[in-house]
């Protein structure tokens, strides 16, 4: 015969001190982690940027390589960033692929040297000062025209008497002006006129202007082409 149970009293009992959870309460406790568990993964899936291709570079002022960078859904030239080339380990394929069409990895070029001042002067200098000291030289075969209404100078120019009347008008005494050419003496433009008496003169264009204006006129408007009006 077994031996009798013995009575545990309610302030013996232990069962008050056991903590108790209920299946429905581990559900809830579950379905909140799995909810949280997606909401930390939807934040870092938000913050990821997908490199969609390279489309240009630049170079720091260190010397570092910069990518420009055209990221995936970002079609707003705004949007593009200049990257360090180490930031895009994980996009190897679209720069791999922004150095093929290059022909190769880009390299910074090298800055050019400073010449001393006391040295040989830069070639373009050179130049500018070549042509400086072209223009500031009288060029005696372009002188002898001036848009074809100058012509040559005579052959008897040395021995053309500078015969002029006393009167300040000298329409009536200019039969015509043969020709203007500039002075390689003087380096002013001059006028040979042929009088009504059979004489020449080589007169310079100031006089002619302020005496015989209207020769003058008939003399350019000889040697100018008119078009018609359209």
């Amino acid at each position: 015969m077994p031996p009798p149970l013995e009575d545990v009293s309610d302030s013996e009992s232990t069962g008050d001190s056991i903590p108790f959870n209920s299946a429905a309460e581990s559900k809830d406790r579950d379905v909140a982690m799995e909810e949280n568990d997606e909401d930390g993964d939807g934040e870092e899936e938000e913050d990821m940027f997908v490199v969609d291709k390279i489309e240009g570079h630049e170079f720091a002022k260190n010397g570092a390589l910069l990518l420009l960078v055209k990221w995936k859904d970002y079609e707003d030239p705004a949007d593009r960033t200049y990257e360090p080339e180490e930031n895009l380990e994980g996009a190897k394929d679209a720069v791999d692929e922004y150095y093929r069409k290059l022909g190769g990895r880009p390299q910074k070029p090298e800055p050019k040297k400073r010449k001393s001042m006391g040295g040989r002067p830069p070639k373009s200098a050179a130049v500018k000062q070549e042509k400086q000291e072209k223009q500031e030289k009288p060029e005696p075969k372009r002188q002898r025209k001036s848009r074809g209404a100058v012509e040559d100078e005579p052959a008897e120019n040395n021995d053309t008497p500078n015969w002029m009347p006393k009167s300040k008008n000298w329409e009536k005494e200019v039969k015509s002006v043969e020709t203007i050419l500039r002075d390689a003496e003087t380096d002013g433009l001059v006028a040979f006129l042929l009088w009504e008496n059979g004489k020449k003169s080589k007169v310079s264009i100031e006089m002619c202007y302020d005496r015989c204006p209207r020769k003058m006129l008939q003399f350019y408007e000889s040697h100018l082409v008119f078009k018609d009006e359209s």
